[in-house]
């Protein structure tokens, strides 16, 4: 009886297959989990944003090499299922971001727009003596001072743009003394009575170095679109000079024409 009872506990423990474990040995393991994750994509199980296992915990559940684990997310990142960030983790890939050319948007609206939190990391803001281009953009005399600030912005902590603006501080002296780690555009408007009114920008595509990819945690060869450009207000004010790092993959601008 004790050999029976045995027998009924003992084999149905044989007989199950580990939850996670690949299993078809006619396919290569990172074949089988690349299907197992693709799977889970497609099927809303991941949803746009959510973390992947980190490698550990992919070799511990699935029981695989790194190497495996290394080949199945190069092929869900080529395949554009998945981003990675370098020191954050693996994410399913959302929709590029979209921002139009014809109007001006500030990036706290962009995020809001698309659903995502928006976050900003300031790295500079100092006082300058403008010279040359920055001068002549904003309709400055030789020796004017303006405001140079440098800032890191994120969508749901996720670096998306590097910028640096040189602002005229003679519209709004005393700017540099505001938490500008929010919408310019809206201090501008309730600080200073000044609505923007649009700019004057130029686009083009360029790799990143060494420093702005490890801020913007994204590989030296990723490409980003570098923005230029002047914004005024709605009297023509030139209020400042943007020179913008955005992510080529996680952004998308477009253009509206005869509308």
């Amino acid at each position: 009886m004790l050999t029976a009872l045995c027998v009924n506990v003992i084999m149905p423990l044989l007989n199950q297959k580990p939850m996670d474990r690949l299993t078809e040995a006619y396919k290569p393991k990172y074949l089988q989990l690349v299907d197992i994750i693709r799977r889970d994509i497609l099927s809303g199980k991941l949803k746009e944003g959510d973390k992947l296992l980190s490698e550990n915990e992919m070799k511990q559940r699935y029981d695989v090499s790194s190497t495996t684990v290394r080949k199945c997310i190069d092929i869900l990142k080529n395949d554009g299922l998945i981003s990675r960030y370098q020191g954050v983790g693996t994410f399913v890939k959302a929709k590029h971001v979209e921002r139009s050319l014809k109007k001006v948007l500030s990036f706290t609206n962009n995020m809001e727009q698309v659903g995502l939190t928006p976050s900003t990391d300031v790295l500079e803001k100092k006082i300058i003596v403008g010279h040359g281009k920055y001068l002549e953009r904003l309709d400055l005399e030789s020796g004017a001072s303006i405001l140079r600030l440098k800032r890191l912005r994120f969508g749901n902590g996720i670096p998306m743009m590097l910028e640096t603006r040189y602002i005229n501080i003679k519209y709004c002296p005393d700017i540099i003394n505001k938490d500008l780690s929010g919408s310019l555009y809206q201090i501008y408007e309730e600080g200073y009575g000044i609505t923007l009114l649009g700019a004057k920008q130029h686009l083009r595509i360029i790799f990143l170095t060494d420093n702005e990819a490890g801020l913007l945690h994204c590989g030296k060869s990723t490409p980003a679109y570098l923005v230029t450009g002047v914004t005024y207000s709605d009297n023509m004010w030139p209020m400042e000079y943007e020179e913008s790092l955005y992510r080529g993959d996680e952004y998308e601008f477009f253009v509206e024409v005869g509308f």
